[in-house]
């Protein structure tokens, strides 16, 4: 049972990876990234005409390795980006001013290195 539940829950993570994640208003996501696991994920979320802004915050603790970080806006402008390794986590909470329409996150396991934990959360302002 529990070799069972273990494969649905690593199935659910590579479907997310996969697929990303579309999120509206509010919300968070947890990831555990594991050596050798060729990632790029990307995240979306819906700026709507009411939203006075968006808040994202980020949480990336690494243990080895190398993941990029990359922000766009709608307009497919670099908001935010970065570089983190194990001797850099990235704890950070950031305002946007409002455009409307869908911004996108994205990280990549760069090399397929990188070993850690990824919380995010975005928010309307």
């Amino acid at each position: 049972m529990k070799k069972r539940l273990t494969f649905i829950i690593i199935i659910g993570v590579f479907l997310l990876a996969m697929t990303g994640c579309i999120v509206r208003n509010q919300s968070s996501a947890h990831y555990s990234i594991k050596e050798g696991s060729k990632i790029t994920d990307t995240y979306s979320y819906n700026v709507e005409d009411d939203f006075k802004g968006m808040k994202l915050k980020i949480n990336l603790n690494l243990t080895k390795g190398i993941v990029t970080f990359e922000l766009k806006d709608p307009n497919g402008d670099i908001q935010w980006s970065g570089e983190v390794d194990s001797d850099k986590p990235l704890k950070e909470v950031k305002s946007f001013d409002k455009i409307t329409g869908e911004w996108t996150l994205t990280f990549e396991n760069v090399d397929n290195s990188g070993e850690g934990e990824l919380n995010l959360q975005f928010n309307r302002l």
